[in-house]
Parts: structure tokens; C-alpha cells; sequence
């Protein structure tokens, strides 16, 4: 199989789960518009293609540095998930009459905030190490790497701008009672995310200090 193709296929197979990120861009979407959602959607792609890169050139250093510091990201994840968790809880998606959204984050911080939560989640690193690795892809040739990466990421934003059209065409056929329902309802997936998260770095710290007898 080419390069391009298999990473198309393996990075809409990494976005299609349902996590922080798609609860992150379904809400921006019914509450801010598509541009918010696709501008999520490629933060998302593009963290995931710098993942597929280092994965690709087996830099195990970075890899194993990314799972030593899980304990900073676990908490940078949860910090993430529920600020944007309670600013979600305040907004309420009314029908829009253009495509912008009213108080709707910035552009820039659209795409920053959705990478960075994207980067914060290291088991995508380690699901593209091993998918690269039992199927042989490496980096033996910098071409084929390079077109990995960019199926990685058209797979990806592929997967992002079809589930933000998705969101956007439903948005129009439901009352503003119910896209505010379902606004709620993901904002406080997110919380609960964001919870889990947190709760990850409590474990984290309990098991480094075992107990004495």
C-alpha cells in the first residue's frame, strides 16, 4: 500500500473515537459555527501528524520523554478540558444568522488550544508506533515518511471536516432548546474528561510514593 493511502487510512482511524477533542469540536461548532470547528478540526490533524512524524523516524527519546512526563500532561489535560468545559456550560448555541457565532474565541486560539489538547493525549504517539512498526513503515526513505505524515493528516482533517459538517447540518434542523441541551450535555463529558484527567495525576503521584510498612 502507498504511504499517502495508509496514512489516510490510519489517521482517520486515530480521530474517529470520540474524546476531548471531538466533544471540543462538535460544541464549537453548534455554538460558534463550522469555521471554529474545521479551525479545531486542523489542530487536531496537525498534532497528530507531528505524532505520526516522530513515531515514523522512531525517535525513542521523545517518546520515552513524553512517557515520563505523563504526570504534567495528564494535568495540563485536565486543566485544558475543564476551562473549556465551563466556558462551554455558559454559552447557549442560538440559530445563527451568519456563520459567526456571537463571543466566539479567536482564530489563533481556536488552533492553538485544540493542538495542544491534542498533544497532551502521548497514547497517540505510542498507537502510531506500534501500527508503523508491525506494518514496517520507518524511515528508511525520507519521501515515503514525508508522504506518510501528510496522509496522516489529510486523514485526519478529513475525518474533522466531515463530522463539523455533520454538527452543522443537524444544527439547523434542531430547536435552540435542544442544541442548547446538547451543548451542556458535551460540556460536562468534557468536565468529567477533564476529572479523569486529574485524577490520573493523583494516581500518578500516590504510585511514585509507595507506602512504608
Amino acid at each position: 500500500m502507498e504511504p499517502f493511502f495508509f496514512g489516510l487510512i490510519v489517521g482517520i482511524v486515530t480521530s474517529a473515537p470520540i474524546g476531548p477533542v471531538g466533544l471540543l469540536t462538535i460544541q464549537r461548532t453548534l455554538t460558534h459555527g463550522r469555521v471554529f470547528g474545521v479551525l479545531s478540526g486542523i489542530g487536531a490533524a496537525m498534532a497528530d501528524a507531528l505524532y505520526a512524524g516522530i513515531a515514523g523516524l522512531s525517535l525513542s527519546v521523545v517518546a520515552n520523554f513524553l512517557a515520563s512526563a505523563r504526570l504534567w500532561i495528564h494535568l495540563g489535560a485536565g486543566i485544558l478540558c475543564l476551562w473549556f468545559g465551563a466556558r462551554a456550560l455558559s454559552f447557549r448555541p442560538l440559530r445563527r444568522t451568519t456563520e459567526h457565532g456571537y463571543g466566539a474565541p479567536g482564530v489563533v486560539w481556536t488552533f492553538i488550544s485544540s493542538l495542544l489538547l491534542t498533544l497532551a493525549n502521548p497514547l497517540t504517539i505510542l498507537f502510531f508506533i506500534v501500527v508503523f512498526t508491525t506494518l514496517q513503515f520507518g524511515h528508511q526513505d525520507p519521501l515515503r515518511l514525508l508522504l506518510l505524515v501528510a496522509g496522516v493528516f489529510s486523514g485526519c482533517l478529513l475525518w474533522w471536516v466531515g463530522l463539523v459538517l455533520a454538527t452543522a447540518r443537524l444544527h439547523t434542523r434542531l430547536e435552540s432548546r435542544t442544541l442548547t441541551l446538547i451543548n451542556r450535555v458535551s460540556a460536562t463529558f468534557i468536565i468529567v474528561l477533564g476529572l479523569i484527567s486529574l485524577g490520573s495525576v493523583g494516581h500518578l503521584l500516590l504510585s511514585s510514593h509507595p507506602r512504608t510498612p
